[in-house]
């Protein structure tokens, strides 16, 4: 290859954008389209990527169905000839599904650890990002002033900036500074680099765990304050796959706190 560059890059990239009244999500990703030939692929990470493009596929159309403003178009190109470059165009490609999720999420034998759990890191953020923006027009700071996983579980937003100390934001704003906080990390060339000759830091799989755990709290929002609103726009089955898939990933790698599994733990015995 011309040059080569670590895969941490999603095959698609969402960005939100904050607006006065609330938080408005612009989702930018690439679109997926129909690709001649080259026939399926073998290796289980081409499996997970085609998977990745087609439960997103469906989600766009069920946001679309939704009546949402969604904005698509390619946040960036990659440059030919690279890792990325040719993640970016197997991800177009709409091919078949029929993946098997647990052996999905494992490492294939040619690939690097941290570069591994770096590019779902990416992606999940992507597809939990647009997962939430099907069902943003009912989750207000009206009817969400907490962020919240049902009577017995809250969440209160702490960071570096604004928010020194745990403190209780509606759901929205919670689930805005949550994303606007992991696109600052994996955008990161120190946390997330992307150059062969630069390692990932000492405290990489903390901030990794760090993010999964967060994303896991919009799954929990969602499932138990918005789930009607998935079977109404018919976004269930595939937020349910993009669900398994995240709970496999964590799980096989240990980056997630088995405590931050509980609000689920009984949606959990039925689904996975």
């Amino acid at each position: 290859m011309a040059a080569q560059e670590r895969t941490a890059v999603s095959m698609f990239h969402l960005v939100n954008h904050p607006t006065q009244a609330s938080h408005g999500w612009n989702l930018e990703l690439i679109k997926l389209q129909s690709a001649g030939g080259g026939g399926p692929q073998k290796c289980s990470w081409w499996g997970t990527l085609r998977l990745a493009a087609l439960s997103l596929s469906a989600l766009t159309h069920a946001a679309a169905q939704a009546s949402m403003e969604l904005t698509f178009r390619p946040k960036k190109k990659f440059p030919p000839e690279t890792i990325r470059y040719h993640l970016h165009k197997q991800a177009e490609a709409s091919l078949s599904a029929g993946v098997d999720l647990r052996e999905a999420v494992k490492k294939p034998a040619d690939e690097e650890l941290n570069d591994w759990i770096a590019v779902h890191v990416v992606d999940f953020y992507n597809r939990i990002n647009l997962i939430y923006g099907t069902i943003c027009d009912r989750c207000t700071a009206e009817s969400c002033p907490r962020m919240t996983g049902g009577k017995k579980f809250e969440y209160h937003w702490r960071d570096n900036n604004r928010y020194r100390k745990p403190t209780p934001v509606s759901a929205p704003d919670y689930i805005g500074l949550l994303m606007d906080w992991i696109d600052e990390q994996i955008n990161d060339p120190v946390l997330f680099p992307t150059s062969m000759d630069v390692p990932f830091p000492k405290n990489y799989h903390n901030v990794v765990k760090k993010i999964m755990s967060r994303l896991y709290r919009v799954f929990v929002h969602v499932y138990i304050h918005h789930f009607d609103r998935l079977m109404e726009i018919g976004a269930e089955a595939h937020v349910n796959v993009c669900y398994k898939h995240f709970y496999y990933f964590v799980t096989y790698f240990d980056l997630i706190d088995p405590k931050e599994l509980e609000p689920l733990v009984s949606f959990l015995t039925d689904l996975v």
